[in-house]
């Protein structure tokens, strides 16, 4: 597979960002983060699909739960924030019927390019005189929609993805080479070990940088050889505001912070966001050199631990660390040997917890807290 290639020669800086879902332009003020992207190319993950219609006219596959999707109507402000490439692996991509092709559509449409599902998992950029190669996937942790007969978000499948890695790094030998991945726990505070041997790997593997979201909180940062980890964002564009009739909203302040990374000729940068909601509005706080940025240092007190020494912290001290103060779930420990097996078994104990919680809330007996 030979993606079509998009230029981005002529931005300044490629920023990383988060979780984008837009309902409508008018609910968010972006003007300060449109000034402070001016002559940045910026590549985001678009969770939920782009819709051209009002969302109770469009088909959604499953009524109980959470329908996140971006208006059409924003595209347009997309581009004026110089949006290059939206990656498309998470868990509402496909929350809408036919969401993952016509996003990919109206994007292409608009000379932005879109990756991380099963029929493309990867696109190629042209930065700074060389390529860049994004590829993504969607841990089947956060749930990702299989859309049967269509297009859907790439599952991270642990093997599978590290051979991509593998053979990206061979077919791009002088790229830099991105993962861009969706996956933890929302609310998490840290990675999963699992996910953390992973990310190390890849960078073995050729990968220049893991970035990471979906949690809805910014988590740490690390080098790992000539790599770089970023294991979530948080937020990007994702107004606390009516989607289908729900209000989303959460039980902690700590999603309105938000990272964007910035690819510079100075290396790499961190931008600190805070998104008010009450205002309706982005507040730009600040940043400098990512790799030496207090707020992300103290996100990473694992720094440099080797992955057994994580799996150990994390058994003393990390479980417990999400917003909410209580373990998010079962611990990912390894997705390999034994712990292919132990991983198994946890997703098998989740997907039935999840189906008995759908039917809870089809029979009324359950209400999830932003209903």
């Amino acid at each position: 597979m030979t993606p079509m290639e998009t230029s981005g020669n002529d931005a300044a800086s490629l920023v990383f960002a988060g979780d984008m879902a837009w309902p409508a332009p008018d609910v968010l003020d972006c003007a300060a983060l449109r000034a402070a992207l001016a002559g940045a190319a910026v590549v985001a993950n678009l969770e939920g699909p782009l819709i051209d219609a009002a969302p109770e006219d469009c088909a959604v596959h499953n009524e109980h739960k959470f329908n996140l999707y971006s208006h059409g109507s924003v595209v347009p402000t997309l581009q004026q924030l110089n949006v290059v490439a939206c990656g498309l692996a998470n868990n509402h991509i496909s929350d809408y019927v036919g969401g993952v092709a016509r996003s990919k559509a109206a994007l292409a449409q608009a000379g932005i390019q879109a990756f991380g599902t099963r029929q493309s998992p990867f696109c190629v950029l042209q930065w700074g005189g060389r390529q860049l190669v994004l590829v993504g996937a969607c841990s089947p942790l956060p749930e990702p929609l299989d859309e049967r007969g269509a297009d859907a978000a790439l599952v991270f499948d642990p093997p599978a993805l590290l051979a991509l890695v593998k053979r990206l790094r061979r077919d791009y030998p002088a790229a830099r080479l991105v993962a861009f991945m969706h996956w933890g726990y929302e609310l998490a505070r840290y990675p999963q070990p699992a996910d953390r041997e992973w990310a190390r790997r890849a960078v073995e593997a050729g990968a220049d940088y893991v970035i990471g979201h979906h949690p809805h909180l910014v988590q740490g940062l690390e080098r790992h050889g000539a790599g770089v980890i970023a294991y979530s964002l948080g937020n990007f564009l994702l107004p606390q505001v009516a989607y289908r009739g729900r209000v989303l909203r959460y039980k902690t302040d700590a999603v309105g912070e938000q990272l964007l990374l910035a690819l510079t000729g100075e290396g790499l940068q961190a931008r600190w966001w805070r998104y008010l909601p009450a205002e309706g509005r982005l507040a730009d706080e600040g940043g400098g050199p990512a790799e030496h940025d207090a707020r992300l240092k103290a996100r990473t007190p694992f720094a440099g631990m080797d992955d057994a020494a994580y799996r150990r912290w994390f058994a003393a001290e990390g479980q417990f660390g999400t917003e909410l103060g209580r373990r998010a779930g079962p611990t990912f420990w390894s997705y390999r040997g034994w712990g292919r097996v132990d991983t198994g078994l946890k997703f098998g104990l989740l997907n039935l917890k999840r189906r008995v919680r759908k039917l809870a809330i089809a029979a009324g007996l359950h209400k999830p807290y932003n209903w």
